[in-house]
């Protein structure tokens, strides 16, 4: 982040990657979210998939896009592989996970993008020129500070149980599942709920409660990127909208 006149914090771009408006991310993961389910064909989630791919290659994450889309040419290639044997019980097990697989996927990736591409300030500053209750910006406040608290928390603890032989994976749930209940999952859940309750107390130390008048260092606003962005799928989400209110299957 750059300082200009006037004391005002302007974000630059990140990873080569053009900057969003914190807004513009929330209007899109309502849109992919009912984009999802508005379709069961194989051609129309693909269009989703890389339309999310796409946002997140002009946001910087052009590696995770790559990776991405993949993850998800590797569940359709299994799920056509195995549609002729679905008799099995077995194997409709396989199905129905790579399918889950493959329907959450672009939400996860867009999530994950806007989360590690928005800083904390930018997003309670959006959330304050939405002028929403000041009780769902303290809330959300908190869980956006949550993720990479408790990530940090879950690095900590594997690192220390690792020295005493006990890692979180399958082999150890399945021969040491009770070690690894009460040495690693036990201890993370602990951490969570401190976690949630020392980061309330620090946005209320912030101020955020405050019902004077709030300003922020950082500057937000729609630009022209996300005002393309916008209409771009804002379109095509009223577009399938449209399609779907007529009857027709997608």
């Amino acid at each position: 982040m750059k300082q200009v006149a006037g004391g005002i914090y302007k974000t630059k771009q990140q990873n080569n990657g053009l900057v969003f408006d914190p807004r513009t991310k929330l209007i899109l993961l309502i849109e992919f979210d009912i984009l999802m389910f508005l379709g069961r064909s194989l051609f129309y989630e693909m269009g989703v998939f890389l339309l999310c791919s796409l946002i997140l290659a002009v946001g910087g994450h052009r590696r995770n896009a790559i990776k991405c889309i993949g993850i998800f040419a590797v569940c359709a290639a299994i799920e056509q592989l195995i549609h002729p044997y679905m008799s099995h019980f077995l194997i409709s097990l396989v199905y129905f996970a790579v399918a889950l697989i493959r329907k959450v996927l672009p939400i996860f990736i867009l999530t994950k993008w806007s989360v590690e591409t928005t800083k904390v300030s930018a997003f309670v500053a959006a959330l304050w020129k939405m002028r929403l209750p000041k009780n769902m910006i303290i809330t959300g406040s908190v869980i956006f500070r949550c993720f990479p608290t408790i990530r940090e928390e879950w690095t900590a603890i594997q690192s220390a149980m690792r020295m005493r032989g006990i890692e979180c994976n399958a082999r150890s749930l399945l021969f040491k599942p009770s070690e690894t209940i009460t040495y690693i999952l036990i201890p993370l859940f602990i951490s969570i709920l401190n976690i949630s309750d020392e980061l309330a107390a620090a946005a209320l130390c912030r101020g955020l409660d405050n019902p004077g008048t709030h300003t922020c260092m950082t500057e937000i606003g729609f630009k022209r990127q996300d005002v393309a962005l916008l209409i771009l799928v804002t379109g095509i989400f009223a577009g399938v909208c449209i399609v779907r209110i007529l009857g027709v299957r997608l």
